[in-house]
């Protein structure tokens, strides 16, 4: 987005970007010159991969698919340091649905088997599966 001209104005949603680049608006599209973009999105795009070749390459690393939780860490406390993996422990397949004993996800125990949800429990339990996909996504894969 940014290499395409976006300035954040927060009004994607209404029609009326200023840059031309969420609009539908055919004099605000106007705005938006798509051979000038190319290039832009092609530099900013070849930059990206050229950064993340630096990354893997500082870390031991071929290829984007042997990134795991290991290779990330989160500053805790102003003298500790800890890994995602140390963070974010792997759950095995099914643990949310047959029960976890990981504080993460207490609460989702309590709609198991349950097949309509209040408002606020759709939003906690949204929640819990955001965390569990997030916490998935970056653990090691099994050996």
């Amino acid at each position: 987005m940014f290499s395409l001209g976006c300035i954040q104005s927060l009004s994607c949603h209404t029609d009326r970007c200023p840059t031309g680049v969420t609009t539908q608006d055919p004099a605000r599209a106007r705005a938006l010159v798509v051979p000038h973009k190319t290039e832009r999105v092609y530099n900013y795009h070849r930059a990206t991969l050229h950064a993340l070749a630096e990354l893997l390459a500082a870390a031991g690393l071929d290829h984007p698919q042997q990134v795991r939780s290991i290779h990330f860490s989160k500053r805790s406390s102003s003298t500790e340091v800890l890994s995602f993996a140390k963070l974010y422990p792997s759950l095995r397949p099914g643990e949310l649905v047959d029960g976890t004993s990981d504080p993460r996800f207490r609460e989702a125990g309590r709609w198991r088997g349950r097949t309509r949800f209040r408002r606020r429990d759709r939003l906690v339990l949204r929640e819990l599966l955001l965390a569990s996909v997030s916490a998935s996504a970056i653990s090691p894969l099994p050996k």
